[in-house]
């Protein structure tokens, strides 16, 4: 998996401190832990099929993954939004099970066992961009327009949103409920403003050399074998030079080749994790 990188919102910072500063230092861990690895479990599915997603940024809301070449299809959108809430549900279970083992382990790990059930029931509801929501999203886009989906996904989300903060408003009265102030409030912005993950494009290859262009490109020649997958030629290519892959089968015999060229149309109408072989034979 590639290097992550790790950024902070400025919010975040803010919200730490009066977490810290209200007595509530454990459950924020707890929370910060398993939104971590609820992450990773994006980034690693992800990387199983082909695609880098590497960067987490910290929220006051949870945390949000990015990277490059997010090319996804709607079958791959769909496996790797399930992934965090999947692994959250394995942490819990795994937890409860401690506590049947070694019951002194209740003590120190019920934090982390409820933030794991909480986070994976909240990231299952179907508003974007929960994950339940990226699932919706997937399957309105198999058999439409991507934009006009997005569109719909988000209404949903801002008539979900104002319930919630309508019921933070009825707590104000009784006992005020925070975390349905800052759920619904970025559930709300969320869907106000334009998210351009909401549109996994990938990278085009050729417009990352224009820099390099003028002094002039390598050719370069790779043999790959007609088993590989074709996101690992994405791996091989390099911005200061032309690759072209030539193709063999188990006798090292050329059966065919593809160029970059080939490769950024290949890409739109494969998905990711596709075997050479199969993209030949057709």
């Amino acid at each position: 998996m590639k290097k992550f990188k790790f950024s902070i919102h400025p919010l975040f910072i803010v919200f730490v401190a009066a977490l810290i500063y209200l007595g509530y230092f454990y459950v924020l861990l707890a929370y910060l832990i398993t939104i971590v690895l609820h992450e990773f479990a994006h980034a690693f599915i992800a990387n199983r099929l082909g695609y880098r997603l590497n960067h987490i940024t910290l929220m006051p809301h949870g945390a949000a993954l990015s990277g490059q070449n997010a090319f996804f299809s709607a079958r791959d959108e769909i496996l790797v939004a399930i992934a965090g809430p999947i692994l959250n549900l394995i942490l819990a279970v795994i937890g409860c099970a401690l506590w049947w083992i070694w019951p002194e382990s209740y003590a120190f790990t019920e934090q982390f066992v409820y933030a794991n059930m909480v986070t994976a029931v909240l990231n299952c509801l179907p508003i974007f961009p929960l994950d339940g929501g990226r699932v919706v999203l997937a399957l309105l886009s198999r058999n439409g327009n991507r934009t006009s989906a997005v569109k719909k996904i988000k209404v949903t989300g801002i008539i979900v949103s104002v319930s919630i903060l309508v019921g933070f408003v009825i707590t104000v009265f009784f006992v005020p409920n925070y975390t349905m102030l800052v759920f619904g409030s970025f559930l709300f912005v969320t869907a106000l403003l334009e998210d351009k993950s909401a549109y996994y494009s990938h990278i085009n290859l050729l417009e990352s050399k224009a820099p390099f262009l003028a002094r002039g490109l390598k050719i370069r020649e790779i043999a790959v074998p007609e088993t590989i997958e074709l996101y690992k030629l994405f791996n091989a290519v390099t911005p200061d030079s032309l690759t072209d892959f030539n193709v063999i089968d188990k006798n090292y015999h050329i059966i065919g080749k593809i160029t970059e060229s080939e490769l950024e149309r290949l890409i739109n109408l494969y998905p990711a994790n596709t075997r050479l072989s199969i993209i030949l034979n057709n």
